[in-house]
């Protein structure tokens, strides 16, 4: 598990290989086996493969433009009605949803939709209705250029036992 987690990258170009419906649904799975607050498991998942929908996606923001070029958009949703830990529970299931499919060999990228503005346009392009709030969104796929992985450091001066110390200077 701790290699898919350090390996796992933001990966913003893609190759044209398609991902499998099987690849889909295990990456799909992992997102639904997330923990979630009082167990209210209320997350929705967005599957977009339409480019026309994809490039609107696109758009939301600057930090979105490279989303015009893939194949494969999973947009992450939470019922506010149901769990009013919508961004916990939304970015616990989008974070297994990424590992999942760094240990399948795929490539992820976590785009934050979940600001105002872009959010307003989500609901309209994707037909959400006002309940249920957009947390994020990532591209599935076959990354062309994937920075390389590091090697994890524990920062002693972040870590602290019993109370929060002051780092020493």
């Amino acid at each position: 598990m701790l290699d898919a987690i350090k390996n796992r990258r933001s990966v913003r170009v893609y190759r044209d290989t398609r991902v499998s419906e099987q690849q889909l649904e295990e990456v799909l799975k992992a997102g639904f086996c997330a923990p979630s607050g009082h167990a209210a498991k209320a997350w929705h998942v967005v599957v977009v493969r339409d480019q026309q929908v994809i490039d609107k996606l696109s758009g939301i923001h600057k930090w979105s433009k490279f989303l015009a070029r893939v194949g494969l958009i999973l947009v992450v949703c939470v019922d506010k009605d149901k769990q009013d830990l919508w961004i916990e529970d939304g970015s616990a299931f989008m974070q297994n949803m990424l590992i999942q499919a760094t240990d399948m060999g795929l490539n992820t990228c976590w785009v934050m939709m979940r600001e105002e503005d872009a959010a307003g346009v989500i609901h309209q392009v994707l037909g959400l209705p006002a309940n249920i709030a957009v947390v994020a969104g990532t591209p599935l796929g076959y990354g062309s250029r994937v920075p390389a992985a590091q090697e994890p450091v524990l920062p002693a001066d972040r870590v602290h036992f019993d109370k929060f110390s002051a780092p020493n200077h």
